[in-house]
């Protein structure tokens, strides 16, 4: 079950899973997230998921994101989801920037400091950018 920290939302209409996360991200928040994620019923291999850890604490260093990349890569990469957008600070850019290039399959993972472009990159009509946004407002308070 998550805690107050981690929210996941799925919007259906749009193929894309919402995860916030908002204070410290670490392998038992990340592994909370993803045991939700996987029992879900609303849950479909061909979406596509929004990742933002602009809120998080992620005082990690390069062997501890290595490790979580890989923690991850294992556990969802079977899942077959689409594409993985990752929105973060431009304080945590460089730390999610590390977290995506240990991945094996970098081409699915994308890191952004900014909601447009990652939108456009899950292939996500501009239209529903503004929805977007107030639902990642309401999941990081």
């Amino acid at each position: 079950m998550l805690s107050s920290s981690e929210n996941l939302h799925i919007i259906e209409s749009l193929g894309l899973i919402i995860v916030s996360h908002n204070n410290l991200l670490n392998q038992q928040s990340v592994e909370r997230v993803i045991t939700d994620l996987k029992n879900n019923p609303f849950f479909r291999k061909e979406y596509s998921i929004l990742i933002d850890i602009r809120k998080a604490n992620t005082e990690l260093n390069f062997v501890e994101i290595e490790d979580l990349s890989q923690f991850v890569f294992d556990n969802i990469d079977d899942t077959g989801l689409n594409k993985f957008a990752i929105l973060t600070s431009e304080l945590l850019l460089n730390k999610a920037v590390q977290y995506v290039r240990s991945y094996k399959h970098s081409s699915k993972y994308q890191v952004f400091s900014a909601l447009e472009p990652a939108l456009h990159w899950l292939k996500v009509p501009q239209d529903r950018k503004s929805q977007i946004d107030l639902k990642l407002s309401y999941l990081n308070h």
